[in-house]
């Protein structure tokens, strides 16, 4: 043990002697190994992680799919791949539909139905209201969840009753949240959307519901199905939901137990779906089918493309870890290679082989471990910011982002290690292996420490190796900053800079509908006082957050697809639009004058062939719009889409489910103004909650966060790979100018001039740099394709984005090598001849 410490403090003297040496292995092993392990916890939070319930492996969630024409209405639904293939899943079901379904369950599987609620207001006394995440469930939920109680009891059969008390559970996180962990709140009462509500239970720790907090919120609080007319009477139409066939509302998901089969409980719904009298079995021949998939992690599941955007981002870390260890052995092999003086010198002073095998073993393993060790704390440091990153493009909206726990997860980082840990010990110990077992005495006579250098074959094969692994990751930032290029290119139409909106929801307060106008206008004059408020307007859908409304209208007798908005009194002046004809909804377009709205451009030229709108007519539903002006293009879902059709109806007559957006156009700091408009909109009405302003650039950053997160990762690793690269050819031509000292030293003696010895050594660069170009380039161009969808405005194999890729490795190449040609160039023959 005297001995092994001795060698430890050896090894970190020899390695304290090299800093540089020292750190750029250091850190090309902790980029590495924090990366994988953060960009694997990330993964595991998304796609990997189940609910926090008993046995989640059981769940299934019910799901269908019809060919054909059929009508219903879709409230709130969510589609899915199925994992068989084919047509899309669809999520929702009528209520008589899964009563029909729920007697056809065989006797020891549990189902159960709930549905997702957007936003809740919760409110104690006269507090100011909370927004909440909730979901409407039966009395079956929570215990064909298995999920515990932390305080009180579950929803019960008895709270699903149309004449019971409203009653409300909350999840622990919420509770923690706005009621400060409260021991007593069982038993107390809120108001629910300004109805009275008393709290039965608290969820346990960390249940947070089947959604992870994407297109719905997370769940915070959890009432009834049976509170829907009171909690949320807007959902329902004229005809109840509880008795609606073609009002599809509910999500199923059913507990089969462990030996009873997936297959004759998917068979029994079917039976049961096939044979209902519903919309879905109509007179054209086509039924549904219906599918049982996994329901493991909720009800909604990530999205294929944020999977895809995974599974991708796993693949650029794992590269960058192998650039790592490629480098590091290139680096391991050189310093060996250097070294080999040195280790003669020691073997004939009697030191013994293995103690010099073991110091070198003992270098490679303080690099090993000092490089995890980093790697860990970058793992710490990053996780949450990457997840935050990621999550950002899941479209959470006024709710907040995944909570994106990192998982440090064992298998993946002890992988990273022992790459990392048999990279450095390998390439430590071939070279002291070697040069250990050689004579001394007939090493240090007979040989020189130039001429006798062996040519690194296998350093540089492995610099070769680096750069054509390298190359995929330079093309893939060129491509995606390109592609961001082109997405800030795009005219908009109005001017997000700023810009600050919000959502309100008279919904919330318990009014009849015909007052949400009038509360409307009174929260646009109030919020207009606040400072630094130049103006202020309302429109349902925020302009590229990629939330639409679209149905089909009726237009000279002819039914064509149309999107929806709503403009409130000022709108095209807040937004910087430009008016292009007739006027914009006002003031006097409230809830008792005729409907009004106005077009964009593209609308003209759709749906009335150019020639003036004004003063026609559309047909939307059973209500009559009729257009008073037309407004300029702009972008509606995001920035890729094209510019649809679009109607933008009076903010102040239409009423959609979710209410408004408040959009504001101010030049006061975020901060100080989220406060001065929660007063204005609490001296209004104090059970109206507002969620997180948010500006437009950071609405319009969201939708395009997938690119951001490409273009961001991509360049970091690429300059990364790029500086690893340039490193590695460095010391590969400082070696060779070492090695040839004696020749260079010859060639000037004979009349060589500077230019010449300067291309003697840069060719070798060239070449290195171009066997890893004929390895890369069509590596690149070969993988390409698997981001052509999250591109924009260029094609993954644009050749102009991989001959510069190619011609940056090149150039930095030679800038790598440049350092050690000049001096070769540089070098006096008699001195390079007196080293001999």
């Amino acid at each position: 043990m005297d001995g092994m410490g001795s060698d430890l403090r050896y090894a970190v003297r020899t390695l304290r002697k090299s800093p540089g040496f020292a750190l750029v292995a250091i850190l090309s092993l902790a980029l590495g190994i924090g990366a994988n392990a953060a960009m694997f916890g990330v993964v595991r939070t998304l796609l990997l992680t189940p609910i926090p319930a008993e046995a989640p492996d059981e769940l299934a969630l019910v799901t269908w799919r019809r060919d054909g024409d059929f009508s219903i209405s879709q409230n709130g639904s969510t589609d899915y791949d199925d994992p068989a293939g084919g047509a899309r899943l669809r999520s929702n079901l009528s209520y008589p539909l899964y009563q029909a379904l729920r007697d056809a369950t065989p006797p020891r599987v549990d189902l159960f139905a709930f549905a997702f609620l957007r936003g809740v207001s919760v409110a104690i006394g006269d507090q100011p209201a909370f927004l909440a995440g909730g979901a409407m469930a039966d009395g079956a939920y929570f215990s064909s969840l298995r999920v515990g109680m932390a305080m009180g009891r579950p929803l019960t059969p008895a709270d699903d009753l149309p004449d019971a008390p409203l009653v409300v559970v909350l999840s622990h996180d919420f509770w923690m949240r706005a009621f400060g962990g409260d021991p007593q709140i069982v038993g107390r009462t809120v108001r629910i959307n300004g109805v009275p509500a008393e709290v039965v239970g608290v969820s346990t720790e960390g249940f947070t519901g089947l959604s992870m907090g994407g297109f719905f919120p997370r769940t915070e609080i959890t009432v009834p199905l049976s509170a829907q007319p009171r909690v949320v009477p807007r959902m329902s139409s004229d005809e109840s939901l509880f008795s609606s066939q073609d009002v599809f509302w509910l999500r199923l998901m059913a507990r089969i137990p462990d030996g009873e089969s997936w297959d004759a409980t998917e068979q029994a719904f079917a039976q049961t779906l096939r044979t209902f009298p519903s919309p879905l079995v109509g007179t054209d021949g086509h039924a549904p089918e219906l599918r049982l998939i996994p329901g493991r992690q909720g009800a909604q599941p990530v999205r294929p493309q944020m999977a895809k955007l995974l599974y991708l981002l796993m693949g650029v870390v794992g590269i960058v870890l192998l650039i790592a260890c490629v480098n590091l052995a290139s680096m391991m092999l050189a310093r060996g290679v250097s070294r080999q003086r040195e280790m003669a010198v020691r073997k004939a002073l009697g030191g013994p082989r293995s103690r010099l095998v073991r110091q070198a073993l003992m270098e490679s393993l303080v690099l090993a471990f000092t490089g995890t060790a980093v790697g860990l704390a970058i793992t710490a440091a990053s996780g949450k910011v990457l997840g935050d990153v990621l999550s950002g493009s899941l479209g959470s909206g006024a709710f907040g982002n995944v909570d994106m726990a990192v998982f440090l997860d064992p298998w993946v980082l002890g992988a990273g290690v022992a790459l990392a840990f048999a990279a450095t010990a390998l390439f430590g110990l071939l070279p002291a292996l070697r040069l250990s077992g050689a004579d001394p005495i007939s090493w240090l006579k007979d040989r020189t420490a130039a001429s006798s250098s062996p040519k690194l074959t296998g350093g540089r094969v492995l610099i070769a190796l680096q750069i054509g692994v390298s190359v995929p990751l330079v093309v893939g930032a060129a491509l995606f900053l390109r592609s961001v290029a082109n997405l800030g290119a795009v005219e908009l139409g109005f001017e997000p800079r700023g810009l600050v909106s919000f959502q309100v929801d008279p919904g919330y307060t318990q009014l009849p509908e015909e007052d949400y106008g009038r509360l409307y206008q009174e929260l646009l004059a109030s919020i207009q006082q606040v400072p630094g408020v130049r103006s202020v307007s309302l429109m349902e859908n925020a302009l590229l957050s990629g939330i639409i409304s679209n149905s089909t209208i009726t237009v000279d007798g002819e039914r064509q697809a149309l999107y929806f908005n709503a403009a409130g009194p000022g709108l095209v002046e807040t937004l910087g639009m430009r008016l292009v004809a007739g006027r914009a909804p006002g003031l006097q377009d409230a809830g008792g004058a005729p409907r009004v709205g106005m077009v964009n451009e593209t609308a003209v030229r759709k749906l009335f062939g150019g020639s003036s709108p004004i003063g026609r007519t559309l047909q939307v539903g059973s209500r009559e719009v009729q257009i008073i002006g037309v407004v300029e293009d702009t972008p509606y879902r995001n920035l890729r889409d094209p510019v649809p059709s679009t109607l933008y109806e009076s903010a102040l007559q239409r009423n959609g489910y979710g209410g408004h957006h408040v959009v504001m156009r101010t030049d006061a700091p975020l901060g100080a103004l989220e406060r001065a408009v929660r007063e204005a909109v609490y001296r209004v009405n104090p059970h109206i909650p507002v969620p997180e302003l948010r500006s437009q650039t950071a609405i319009m950053a969201q939708t395009s966060a997938r690119e951001r997160v490409f273009t961001q990762v991509l360049t970091l690793f690429g300059a990364f790979a790029l500086l690893l690269a340039s490193i590695g050819l460095h010391g590969v031509t400082s070696y060779a100018v070492t090695r040839r000292t004696s020749e260079i030293g010859i060639r000037v003696a004979v009349g060589a001039q500077p230019r010449e010895i300067l291309w003697l050594i840069l060719r070798q660069v060239v070449i290195l740099a171009g066997a890893g170009l004929v390895l890369g380039v069509p590596l690149a161009l070969a993988v390409s394709p698997l981001v052509g969808s999250l591109l924009y405005g260029i094609a993954p194999t644009n050749p102009f984005a991989v001959a510069g890729a190619a011609a940056v490795m090149m150039a930095i190449a030679v800038v790598a090598g440049m350092l050690p040609a000049l001096r070769a160039a540089r070098m006096d023959a008699l001195a390079a001849l007196r080293t001999e």
